[in-house]
């Protein structure tokens, strides 16, 4: 009986532990099933129409829901500012051309004057002096023929004392002085005359350029559709004012053109890049299509409640971006099921998942809360000029191009580098009046199309400064060529300064990087007249200093640094976790009331390059790491061509091509 009843015991204690493994195997393939199956909405691109001035609504051709084609006419504008400038330069230009024909009459007028003036006065007196030579040769002839005059004639004997030789010398002496100033005259409005036509016919092609550039602006007044799709909002009526950039209507494809994916965070690394995926639709069978993943998103984010089994139980995974042929039968916003190709992971794998999960993303990623996500990166294919280090980068709107800056050119010639949005370096040009600059390492857009560029201001590998590394310079800007117009030798400046300042936190810092020769300046930004400068070295209580010199182009002109002008603006520590190597600033943005600052390793490893961005919102005193890189070095940071978009400029070293890569912000 006792011998019953262990036994029976022993059966349920194997019951139990079969249920626990049976579920065990459930919970394991629910996981595994996770992996490879997951849920995901169809969404489209979506077109917001704005425009960047005040206007008015004149009319709306188009309503909600409405199917349109590429290239309707569906909004069309007015702007009364914009007729106003119009007319302006318009009134102005005609003024113009009817003074240069003006000028012009009047100084022809006045040169034939003075060629008039000047023939009857060398006439007049060019016949009074032939006729005296003419009557000197008759008395000289008649007189040499007089036998009572010792010596022949004796006239002319002693020509000082002859009274007609002595009125023809007079005489001619008037000519010269008379003739003389009359050809000046003559020659110089000869010289107006030529360069009359050069002043105004350059204010004459400035205003007909702003004038065509403005009926451009005028002519996008009338809004066509960019895309075939439908209408998804209209925000105006017919008659309303709109401020700049407010959204007017928004226009997306008729059918999905991608699907956004969520996969559970402990399969976050069975999915890549470019995999086709199988999309299916929840509500019609065998409606399915393939995909081709374009996206991964790199941070940890809840699922939206509509892709939870159980609303009320939070999940959390990683998005993914799958893209989706155009002909296709989803519906905007449809819930779809996603199947990924890869195959299922091993039992064993899975077991071990289950019961030691591996570091999530998010745990990797702690320090890096709003790492973003990263567009392709591409290479900077040169031109010319082949080894290109890229410090710095600037985005010139009016030219369509970014000007791209390398801290090591031949020569150390003054190179500046002009590149389309694809990598391509479409032309270079040397700055005019420069002959050498050496370690350019930042540059910063002022007003008026002016650009400073600095060099480092740090030392060789020698230990020493060379005169080249010590510049910074103001450039003034046309389109795409380049001319200096000014220069302070920088690095002496912060010196002779720093030594009457002794004390100063300012002071000190610049003081202890030229001691012990490791200042590094290689960030710059330019906000209303005041010039911020980011070292990457040295630190100041292990933090790196951004410092802020006010009036900077009254600086550069003068030579001179007034009491105060110079002070410490920032100090922040850019290091992602206790046991990450610590970076030091590479360059400044400042960018919708938000500091981006690229960094680099203050200690690197050998052949290791990596680095980070960050952000640092006014309000806040603490740098947020917002994305790092590995295998590239961060150099320089500008605003991108495209809406909320950053571009990063990485310098890979002389053997390998520079690289960019653009990120987005918002």
């Amino acid at each position: 009986m006792k011998l019953r009843r262990q036994n029976k015991g022993n059966v349920v204690l194997y019951g139990v532990w079969f249920i626990i493994l049976t579920a065990t195997i459930a919970i394991t393939r629910f996981y595994s099933v996770e992996s490879s199956n997951f849920y995901g909405i169809a969404e489209t691109r979506e077109i917001v129409v704005n425009f960047e001035g005040a206007v008015e609504i004149k009319k709306i051709d188009v309503t909600e829901g409405q199917s349109v084609e590429q290239g309707m006419l569906m909004v069309e504008l007015s702007s009364p500012d914009l007729m106003l400038k119009i007319n302006h330069i318009s009134h102005q230009l005609d003024q113009l051309k009817a003074q240069k024909g003006v000028d012009k009459s009047e100084i022809q007028s006045r040169l034939r004057q003075l060629k008039a003036q000047k023939a009857a006065k060398e006439n007049e007196l060019k016949n009074q002096i032939a006729q005296l030579e003419n009557q000197y040769k008759i008395n000289k002839s008649l007189l040499s023929g007089l036998k009572s005059i010792p010596g022949g004639s004796g006239y002319g004997n002693d020509e000082g004392r002859s009274p007609m030789e002595m009125k023809i010398r007079s005489l001619k002496e008037e000519l010269r002085l008379c003739i003389n100033p009359l050809a000046i005259q003559i020659e110089l409005f000869q010289k107006t005359l030529a360069n009359s036509k050069d002043p105004v016919k350059i204010q004459v092609e400035r205003l007909e350029k702003e004038l065509s550039l403005l009926r451009d602006e005028n002519s996008k007044l009338k809004i066509y559709a960019q895309i075939s799709g439908i209408i998804g909002s209209v925000n105006f009526k017919p008659g309303a004012k709109v401020s700049p950039f407010a959204p007017i209507l928004t226009l997306h494809t008729r059918t999905p053109s991608f699907i956004k994916g969520y996969i559970y965070e402990n399969a976050y690394a069975d999915i890549s890049m470019g995999e086709k995926i199988t999309v299916a639709s929840l509500a019609i069978a065998n409606r399915n299509i393939t995909g081709v993943v374009v996206g991964i998103g790199a941070r940890i984010v809840a699922y939206p409640e509509r892709l939870r089994k159980h609303p009320d139980l939070q999940m959390w995974g990683r998005e993914v971006v799958i893209q989706i042929p155009a002909n296709n039968h989803f519906i905007l916003g449809e819930k779809v099921l996603i199947t990924s190709s890869l195959k299922k992971a091993r039992f064993t794998d899975q077991l071990k998942r289950l019961f030691t999960p591996s570091q999530s993303i998010a745990d990797v990623l702690q320090t890096c809360k709003n790492f973003l996500f990263q567009e392709k990166i591409l290479p900077i294919i040169p031109l010319e000029t082949e080894g290109i280090e890229a410090s710095a980068l600037l985005y010139l709107e009016d030219i369509d191009r970014y000007m791209v800056l390398s801290d090591d050119t031949l020569g150390n010639a003054p190179l500046v580098m002009l590149m389309d949005s694809n990598g391509r370096i479409t032309r270079e040009t040397p700055i005019a009046g420069l002959d050498r600059i050496d370690d350019m390492e930042s540059v910063a857009e002022g007003e008026q199309g002016i650009l400073y560029i600095s060099s480092s201001l740090g030392t060789g590998r020698k230990g020493k400064i060379k005169a080249a590394r010590k510049h910074l310079i103001s450039v003034q800007r046309q389109e795409n060529h380049f001319s200096l117009l000014g220069m302070v030798d920088l690095y002496s400046l912060f010196m002779t300064h720093a030594e009457t300042a002794a004390g100063k936190p300012w002071a000190d810092f610049i003081l202890g990087g030229i001691l012990k020769k490791t200042l590094d300046m290689e960030g710059m930004m330019y906000r209303e007249g005041t010039l911020f400068l980011g070292f990457k070295a040295p630190l100041m209580n292990q933090k790196s200093v951004v410092l802020k010199i006010n009036e900077i182009d009254q600086v550069i002109k003068t030579k001179k640094l007034k009491p105060g002008q110079i002070s410490i603006w920032q100090t922040v520590r850019l290091q992602r976790g206790e046991d990450q190597l610590q970076e030091g600033i590479s360059d400044l943005l400042y960018f919708e009331g938000a500091l981006y600052l690229t960094g680099t390793p203050l200690i690197k490893k050998e052949g290791s390059r990596s680095g980070s961005l960050w952000k640092l919102e006014e309000s806040a005193g603490t740098p947020i790491c917002l994305t790092h890189f590995n295998d590239l070095q961060p150099e320089g940071v500008a605003v991108g061509k495209e809406k909320n978009t950053l571009i990063i400029c990485f310098d890979q070293g002389r053997k390998i091509k520079s690289k960019i890569c653009v990120v987005k912000v918002k």
